[in-house]
C-alpha cells in the first residue's frame, strides 16, 4: 500500500516533456507592381489584390514606392547608382508607352470603329470646307443601310416607304419644303449577298432610284471593293481591266439595272479617300505619352467614300455660279470643275533634305483603268500627280446610254451620253424644284391650266441665252438654251395639274446639245395627287 503510494507521489513530481511550440511561417513577398504591371495581370477578380496596391501605388499612398514598384531588392541596388535607377524607370516608362500603344491600335484599328471615324471625318471635311457666306444647308439622317433596305423592302411600293416620305413629300411635295439638292448615301454597296453581308443592295438600288428620281434628288453612294471582286481597292494597282468583272455571270442582275431610265439619278464613287493621316509622335505633350500610330498598311489607315468629295465639288460649283454643272475636270490653276483639295494629307521623307506627299486615296488609277470604270457605270476619283489634290474626270450615272443608229445617231447618242452623267440631273433636278415651288404656288391664285403655264414659261425664259461664247457668269445667270412648259389638268382631279418641262442646258464643259424631258405633278393645298 505504502509502496505504490510512493511510486504515485514520484510519478508526480517529474517534469513533462516539452512540446516545442509552432513557428508561423512567413507570408510570402508580395511581387513587384513593376512585373505585374508589365506582365498586363492587373485586371480582373483574380488580381485584385494587385490593382488595390497598383491604385494605391498611383494615388501617391506608398510608403515606399520604388520598393513597391522593383521591389525591395532590386531597390536598394538601384538606391545607391542614380543613374541606374532614372535608366530603369525610363525603360519602364516606354515598355508601358509601347503596351498602351498596342492597345490604342487595336482599338483605333478595329473596323467598326474605323468605318465610324472615317464617316464622322469625312462629313466634317465637307462641312468646314463650306464658305459661311454660302446658300447651302447640309442635313444629317441618322439611319443605317441594311435599315434602308428593310424599309424598302417591307414597303409595297417604293413611294409608301418611310424613305420616300422624308425625301420626298415632307420637302418636295410639301409647301414650305426644301428640296434636297443632293443626297449621299455613305455606305459601299455590293453586287450579292455573302456571308456576314446580308442586304440586297441591287433590289435596294433599283427602289432607291424611284425614291430620287421621284424626289429629283440625284443620290451619291460608294463603291465596295467586292463589287470589283477585290478585297481592297489597293488590288487594283496592278489590273489591266479593273470592271472586267462586270461582264461576268455573277453581276448579271446588277448589269439589268443600268437600262433603266430613273437610274440616271444614282452614282457609285470610288477609290476610298483618306480621313485621318496616322497619329504622329508628339514630344511636346503635356503628360508625356509617346504614342505614334502604327499603320503599316492600306487597312490600317482610316478611310472615308468619295462621295463626300463630289459633295465638296458640288457645294464649289454651286457657291461660285448658283448652278451645279461644273463638278467635272479642270482647268490648269483654277480651282472649279471636278477638283477636290485640301484633302488630308500624309506626308513621307524618302531623304532628309526632301518631303513629300502621298496621295489622299487607297489606290491611283490609271487613264486606262478610268476609262473602265467610267464606261461601268461608275464614277472614279483620280489622283493628281505631285501633291494632294484629286479630281473628278467624268461623273457618270449609273444609268447606261442607249445606243442608236441611223442618220442621227450620233446626236441621239451625244443626247444620251449626256442625260447619263450626274451633273445633268443636279441641273435639271434645280429647275423641277422651283418649278413645282411657283406652280403651287400659283394653283391658289389661278384655275386654269393655260394660266399657270404662262406665267410658268414667263419665269423659265428668264433663264434662256440662246447665244453662244457666253462667260462663265453669264452661264451662272442663264443656265439655259432653250425652255418649253406644257401645263395641263388631270382628268377627274381637280386641284392636280401635271407639268411636262422640256428644258435644254448650258453645260460649261461640253460643246454638245441635249433637251430633257420632265414630269411631275402640281398639287393645290388640300387637293389629293
Amino acid at each position: 500500500m505504502s509502496s505504490s503510494t510512493g511510486e504515485a507521489a514520484e510519478q508526480a513530481a517529474t517534469p513533462p516533456a516539452a512540446v516545442p511550440e509552432a513557428v508561423p511561417e512567413a507570408a510570402p513577398a508580395a511581387p513587384p507592381l513593376r512585373d505585374a504591371v508589365l506582365s498586363g495581370r492587373f485586371f480582373g477578380a483574380a488580381h485584385g489584390q494587385i490593382a488595390e496596391a497598383l491604385a494605391g501605388f498611383i494615388a501617391g499612398a506608398e510608403a515606399r514606392p520604388l520598393a513597391s514598384w522593383f521591389g525591395p531588392t532590386a531597390a536598394a541596388r538601384l538606391a545607391a547608382d542614380r543613374d541606374a535607377l532614372r535608366g530603369a524607370i525610363d525603360r519602364d516608362i516606354a515598355a508601358i508607352d509601347a503596351s498602351i500603344s498596342a492597345q490604342l491600335d487595336a482599338v483605333l484599328h478595329a473596323d467598326r470603329l474605323s468605318r465610324l471615324e472615317g464617316s464622322w471625318r469625312g462629313l466634317a471635311w465637307l462641312v468646314d470646307g463650306i464658305e459661311p457666306a454660302a446658300r447651302v444647308k447640309v442635313r444629317i439622317l441618322n439611319v443605317s443601310w441594311s435599315e434602308i433596305c428593310r424599309d424598302l423592302e417591307r414597303a409595297a411600293e417604293f413611294d409608301q416607304s418611310h424613305l420616300f416620305r422624308r425625301i420626298y413629300e415632307d420637302e418636295f411635295g410639301t409647301p414650305g419644303g426644301e428640296p434636297f439638292g443632293m443626297v449621299v448615301v455613305d455606305h459601299e454597296v455590293r453586287h450579292r449577298r455573302m456571308p456576314g453581308y446580308a442586304t440586297d443592295d441591287v433590289a435596294a438600288l433599283s427602289l432607291l432610284a424611284g425614291v430620287a428620281a421621284a424626289a429629283f434628288a440625284p443620290m451619291v453612294l460608294a463603291a465596295s471593293p467586292t463589287l470589283l471582286e477585290v478585297g481592297g481597292f489597293d488590288e487594283l494597282a496592278t489590273v489591266h481591266d479593273p470592271a472586267a468583272s462586270f461582264r461576268g455571270t455573277e453581276h448579271a442582275r446588277w448589269r439589268g439595272l443600268s437600262s433603266r431610265e430613273d437610274m440616271r439619278f444614282l452614282a457609285l464613287t470610288l477609290p476610298r479617300v483618306l480621313a485621318r493621316s496616322p497619329w504622329p509622335d508628339d514630344p511636346a505633350r503635356a503628360d508625356g505619352f509617346r504614342y505614334c500610330e502604327y499603320a503599316p498598311d492600306v487597312a490600317s489607315r482610316v478611310w472615308t467614300t468619295a462621295g463626300y468629295a463630289f459633295a465638296f465639288a458640288v457645294v464649289r460649283a454651286y457657291a461660285n455660279h448658283g448652278w451645279p454643272a461644273d463638278v467635272r475636270g479642270t482647268e490648269t490653276d483654277q480651282r472649279n470643275g471636278g477638283l477636290v483639295d485640301e484633302l488630308p494629307a500624309e506626308a513621307f521623307s524618302p531623304e532628309p533634305r526632301s518631303v513629300w506627299v502621298r496621295p489622299s486615296l487607297d489606290v491611283v488609277l490609271t487613264d486606262r483603268q478610268e476609262r473602265s470604270l467610267v464606261e461601268a457605270g461608275l464614277m472614279p476619283l483620280s489622283a493628281l500627280p505631285f501633291g494632294e489634290q484629286a479630281m473628278f474626270g467624268a461623273v457618270r450615272s449609273l444609268q447606261a446610254p442607249a445606243q442608236f443608229n441611223g442618220a442621227n445617231a450620233a446626236a441621239a447618242n451625244a443626247n444620251a451620253r449626256i442625260s447619263a452623267q450626274l451633273n445633268s440631273m443636279l441641273c435639271v433636278s434645280r429647275f423641277a424644284h422651283y418649278l413645282k415651288m411657283k406652280g403651287r404656288e400659283m394653283v391658289g391664285s389661278f384655275q386654269r391650266a393655260e394660266d399657270i403655264e404662262s406665267r410658268l414659261q414667263a419665269w423659265l425664259s428668264s433663264y434662256v441665252n440662246a447665244g453662244t461664247g457666253a462667260s462663265q457668269d453669264a452661264l451662272a445667270r442663264f443656265p439655259l438654251v432653250s425652255a418649253r412648259v406644257l401645263v395641263k389638268e388631270r382628268a377627274g382631279k381637280p386641284g392636280v395639274f401635271g407639268c411636262v418641262i422640256h428644258l435644254q442646258p448650258q453645260f460649261q464643259l461640253d460643246d454638245v446639245s441635249a433637251t430633257f424631258r420632265l414630269v411631275t405633278d402640281i398639287v393645290a393645298p388640300g387637293a389629293k395627287a
